[in-house]
């Protein structure tokens, strides 16, 4: 008996069998394929895999039907759960063409089963796994159907049932044009293998990996490090983010041809603020604020706040996304939290074209010296001023925060205060206004 703590299984149903199959063998071939196929009028794959008593085990309490089924269709792969038009379109490719399927298991060892007790953890799994499997066994990863399933009906050992299939025809046809799907079903020794060695090594923590673990949290505890730490990312990303950017408009983040770049903006935004860890805290202490507004506010969507909202839209749309507009003149909270982004973008967009105009560059078509002296001396140049104006803008970032976003919270109060007015003063129209209708039924009488 294998003493490995994951055990990994796996088989596959051929299109059709060899010529020479008897009757019996035909019969069974045919309904196991239908059951892969998942033609069958009784059981399939996926009714197996999704099958209450499977996947919702009595002594497994943290995963319920309506967790687990009614929220999903109850497989996932290493992308996450998998959608009802997905699964539809993963069937419709499994019933056609002359392909193989390839199904199987996954085992874990009570001791271990706790590494795949949830969708996430298996979710995670599958995708750390079975790409590099599909490319050793010979296959596209990116051509293949991937359905899994978790199953806890057995505490003991828990385990994911996987089944999968070539999506197009991939192999080019030798006796005549166009490709073909896969002939032969049987995977390499050396891939199944790499995929054992490689979930058992998930499994088992490698006292090298936990050392390494070890000394990470250990330079986590340390504020010193983790300032560095933060300041060398934050500067990182500057840099990066200076190459990205395009040279033929204003860097201005309310600027229209800044729209496909502005996740990428505020994902910067959110790493520089990380700098200082304060600054941080703040940032989103405000976000969080602004949610929370939202929320308590969503009852109060009367006509009056939707002309606020149509009026706001369009500063939003305008090619200069409302860049001179005064915090007054912002009358919704997705227009304050938009303009919130956007001075922060403008702080850390100023940094990125300083970085850009102070890079130096040269003309690589051109040949230069192993050793040339002032390529060399431009370059180091170059690299100092950026260096020190990183260093400058990270220490001062503070003071630039606090200055752009000083009048947000007030402004975020007012408006609140304002909406809650407007849907008095709409309240009260109606109730006029209904008052009227009840006057003049009742002078009618």
């Amino acid at each position: 008996m294998s003493t490995a703590p994951v055990i990994f299984d796996i088989a596959y149903t051929p299109h059709h069998l060899k010529r020479g199959a008897s009757e019996k063998d035909i019969a069974k071939h045919a309904k196991e394929r239908a059951f892969f196929t998942m033609t069958g009028d009784g059981d399939t794959i996926y009714r197996y895999m999704t099958r209450e008593g499977k996947i919702c085990g009595e002594h497994l309490k943290q995963l319920t039907v309506l967790e687990y089924l009614q929220k999903s269709t109850g497989v996932f792969n290493g992308d996450g759960m998998i959608s009802k038009d997905e699964l539809a379109d993963m069937k419709f490719r499994a019933q056609s063409g002359e392909k193989n399927i390839w199904h199987g298991f996954i085992s874990f060892d009570e001791e271990h089963s706790e590494k795949i007790n949830t969708p996430q953890k298996c979710i995670e799994l599958v995708r750390r796994t079975f790409r590099p499997f599909f490319k050793e066994a010979g296959l596209d990863p990116d051509n293949v159907d991937l359905m899994c399933s978790l199953h806890l009906d057995r505490p003991t050992h828990l385990h994911i049932h996987y089944v999968f299939w070539e999506k197009e025809p991939k192999v080019k046809n030798q006796r005549a044009a166009g490709y073909k799907y896969r002939a032969k079903g049987k995977i390499k020794f050396d891939a199944i293998a790499a995929m054992t060695e490689r979930l058992n090594a998930i499994a088992i923590s490698d006292e090298l990996l936990a050392a390494r673990d070890e000394a990470e949290r250990q330079f986590t505890r340390s504020t010193e490090g983790m300032t560095a730490y933060r300041h060398d990312r934050a500067a990182r990303e500057l840099r990066k983010l200076a190459k990205e950017l395009p040279d033929d408009c204003v860097w201005r983040y309310g600027n229209a041809a800044m729209k496909p770049y502005r996740e990428r903006i505020d994902e910067v935004v959110l790493k520089v603020l990380a700098s200082n860890i304060k600054v941080y805290d703040k940032y989103w202490e405000f976000e969080e604020l602004l949610d929370k507004k939202k929320k308590e506010l969503a009852g109060m969507m009367g006509k009056y706040y939707k002309e606020k909202l149509n009026i706001d839209n369009n500063y939003m749309n305008d090619p200069l996304g409302g860049r001179n507009v005064k915090l007054k003149e912002i009358k919704t909270i997705e227009r304050l939290q938009w303009d919130y982004h956007r001075r922060l973008g403008d702080i850390v967009l100023n940094q990125a074209w300083l970085i850009r105009k102070n890079t130096y560059t040269y003309s690589k078509r051109f040949k230069h010296k192993a050793n040339d002296r002032r390529l060399r001396r431009n370059i180091l140049f170059s690299e100092r001023r950026i260096g020190k104006g990183i260093e400058s803008f990270l220490s001062s970032i503070a003071s630039l925060f606090s200055e752009e976003t000083r009048g947000y919270h007030p402004r975020l109060r007012e408006i609140e205060e304002e909406m809650k007015a407007d849907r008095e003063k709409e309240l009260a129209e109606a109730q006029r206004e209904a008052q009227n209708k009840k006057s003049k039924y009742d002078w009618g009488k």
